[in-house]
């Protein structure tokens, strides 16, 4: 392509994105979220659809992204409003997506893979299941959905929390 005079290049809109890394076309299937469901499951979900491994669908819409873990803790606004635009979707609904809400120091907290889940909430479907926010959070006892005791992974109750209580007299 033969550059302009002040040495930039006239793009079409399409090799624009492509250079900015961004692409310009919408996935044509959009898988809806759960409710609190976790970006990377979404991502996962979508990909199982279009039967790619979910790094490539990841990479597919953020280039510079490398684990599907990232995408779930240090996505930042920009790059929501990106994928939000490739799954055709509102980026509010993204960034409720992720853990952005929690503050960095917190995020040590955050389990590396799901720990628990509530039984009323999981979804019962035919096609991959959802992986909701609340199963990476180990601090929670109830489900923020339904507000019923949470579950290990291996279906067992999870123990609730021991307190002391001391009775100081007046």
């Amino acid at each position: 392509m033969k550059p302009l005079r002040n040495g930039s290049r006239n793009l079409t809109p399409k090799q624009r994105s492509h250079e900015m890394g961004i692409s310009a076309r919408q996935l044509p299937v959009r898988l809806a979220p759960y409710p609190d469901e976790v970006l990377s499951s979404w991502i996962i979900r979508h990909a199982a659809f279009y039967a790619v491994p979910p790094l490539a669908m990841l990479q597919h819409c953020l280039p510079e992204v490398q684990s599907l873990r990232t995408s779930d803790l240090d996505i930042t606004e920009s790059q929501v409003v990106r994928i939000a635009r490739m799954f055709s979707a509102d980026p509010a609904t993204g960034l409720r997506m992720t853990f952005s809400n929690i503050a960095q120091s917190s995020r040590r907290l955050i389990a590396s893979e799901p720990r628990q889940l509530c039984c009323s909430c999981s979804p019962i479907t035919n096609e991959l299941q959802p992986v909701l926010r609340s199963r990476f959070l180990g601090w929670r006892i109830t489900c923020p959905l339904c507000g019923n005791l949470l579950q290990n992974t291996d279906g067992v109750p999870a123990p609730l929390p021991s307190v002391d209580i001391t009775i100081v007299p007046l």
